[in-house]
């Protein structure tokens, strides 16, 4: 059969309604089960198939692509032993969305979100319900990504967080909406799965997803306009989707009562508000030290790294919401009066470690997969105390 006459022929075969969805489903399959057998196909192949495929069906070349060189979001779960999450992704109320953007020398995608309660087998019997995004990481020019040239810990190379337009970013964050992040690296990519509160609570206004290098959210990273729309600023390595939430599964009044209860602003500051509290603050002096490290006077604290500073402010915030949390379970019998003090001594201890530098940040997974914020001898006390 010549090529002409094939073409014809692959033209006149009726397509089912559902053939691109299936077709995607047996190619992500076909690449899992490959992966699993050790079996080798070149990138070329890869391409290869790609543009067959185009030349026949034009409208599924990118999909066909996509399924072939990326996990899906259902099968990241998979690899990280979640099987109920991963039919949830596969389910009608996952957003497989498959965004990509550009973050320095990275191809940054969107793979997907889900949103429910019980749909985690980490988080099978909490009540409250959750999100799950699933994001990749490549280089842009196809290096492939290792544990020497990229770090994939959460909060390493990059951090993942969602916004709210109309909050500070400092509030309503991964951090705050007790979050955390699974990662891995396979085949030369980064994976991702983000795990936080139900973001849905927000969807009367824009939500985003920002992928970006630093830590803690802040004014540092990403600026705030009159509206409330919320951009990162130019000299940050990152990018940002804008989740198409569905605005109906919104609950505006536990969303602000979720940030205040949390003891954090609700209304966030323009780059001119900033500009003028500023000027009104006491000065904050900042030197870089020759070995790079920058310092700043902290009223109270004396000269500190930024670091310091950083990590002590974020475990304050942690403090303030887990004294609560604790007062609470005093209140419901189900903590002692004397352990709830011990606790928040060892909190106080904790902070006033930070600021002097004795202790450095650690966080620590709870047996429900959330993260909290602990502390351990800094490098520098383990130091002098061996000498």
């Amino acid at each position: 059969m010549n090529r002409e006459t094939y073409r014809r022929a692959f033209d006149d075969i009726p397509f089912s309604d559902d053939f691109e969805t299936r077709t995607i489903k047996l190619l992500q399959d076909r690449a899992r089960n490959q992966e699993k057998e050790k079996m080798t196909m070149t990138f070329s192949k890869h391409r290869k198939l790609a543009v067959t495929l185009a030349a026949a069906v034009a409208a599924l070349a990118l999909s066909v692509s996509a399924a072939v060189l990326w996990l899906s979001p259902a099968q990241v779960a998979e690899e990280i032993d979640d099987p109920l999450l991963a039919q949830a992704f596969d389910g009608d109320e996952a957003l497989v969305l498959n965004e990509t953007a550009q973050a320095g020398e990275y191809t940054v995608t969107l793979g997907g979100l889900v949103s429910g309660t019980g749909i985690s087998n980490w988080c099978g019997d909490v009540e409250e319900s959750r999100t799950y995004a699933v994001v990749s990481v490549a280089r842009t020019d196809g290096a492939p990504l290792t544990d020497e040239n990229y770090d994939v810990s959460a909060s390493g190379t990059f951090t993942i967080t969602p916004l709210a337009e109309g909050y500070p970013p400092h509030a309503v964050n991964v951090f705050t909406l007790d979050g955390s992040c699974a990662s891995f690296l396979e085949s030369g990519v980064a994976y991702y799965l983000l795990d936080t509160q139900d973001i849905q609570l927000f969807a009367d206004r824009t939500v985003y997803l920002a992928v970006y290098q630093g830590f803690v959210p802040s004014y540092k990273e990403f600026s705030v306009a009159e509206d409330g729309s919320i951009t990162m600023r130019e000299d940050v390595v990152g990018c940002m989707f804008t989740l198409p939430l569905d605005a109906s599964q919104s609950d505006p009044e536990a969303a602000r009562a979720l940030v205040e209860a949390a003891g954090l602003p609700t209304e966030p500051m323009t780059d001119k508000e900033l500009a003028a509290l500023e000027q009104e603050a006491p000065k904050v002096a900042e030197v870089e030290t020759p070995g790079g490290i920058e310092l700043v006077e902290v009223p109270g604290h004396g000269t500190v790294t930024a670091m310091q500073a950083q990590a002590a402010a974020e475990y304050e915030a942690y403090m303030e919401r887990e004294s609560k949390r604790l007062a609470e379970a005093v209140e419901n019998g189900t903590l002692s009066e004397e352990a709830y003090k011990q606790a928040v001594q060892e909190m106080e201890e904790s902070l006033a470690g930070l600021w002097d530098g004795t202790r450095s940040p650690d966080w620590h997974a709870n047996p429900d997969d959330t993260e909290v914020l602990r502390t351990k001898p800094s490098g520098a006390a383990l130091s002098a105390g061996d000498n």
